[in-house]
Order: structure tokens, then sequence, then C-alpha cells
């Protein structure tokens, strides 16, 4: 199965850095999931977890994230926030 590129980045540095199935972010009208193919959007997030599922069926990889934007593009998702950290 193909696979989204995933980029969370913060004013410091890139967080993380990945390959995943699907990724679920806190969108400020509520949570929005991407899959390859996704049409490209760019929207505002709230406060919240990001959940990146690198393979099908596998437990989801969780970070918390404040506030920032996240661009999808329909291979890659970058996640631009003013803090993370692994949950």
């Amino acid at each position: 199965m193909a696979k989204l590129a995933c980029d969370i980045v913060t004013p410091q540095a890139k967080f993380y850095s990945g390959e995943a199935a699907m990724v679920v972010v806190p969108g400020t009208e509520g949570d929005m999931g991407f899959l390859v193919g996704h049409v490209p959007l760019v929207s505002a997030l709230r406060d919240g977890n990001v959940r990146v599922q690198e393979e099908d069926g596998a437990p989801a990889k969780e970070f918390a994230v404040e506030g920032g934007f996240v661009q999808v593009d329909g291979q890659k998702v970058i996640i631009l926030a003013d803090k993370a950290q692994a949950l």
C-alpha cells in the first residue's frame, strides 16, 4: 500500500519524519484524517493530539501539538506546530 510522507516541524527543529498509512490531526473544526491521494488542503490546528499510523492495523504513534497549521498535498502531510511532544 502507498504511504504518505509525514513531517512534524516546530520552530526549534524537525520533530518527526516518517511514512504513514494514515495521519489524523486536530483541526479547528474537528479531527481530520488523511490517506494517500487526499485533496490538497491547508488548515489551522487546535491544541490536541496527532496520530500517525505507520502501518495498517499497527498502533498509532501519538504526539501532542500546540497550535499551528497542517498542509496536505496527497503524497505528504506537513504539520507546522508551535510545540510538539511525544506521548
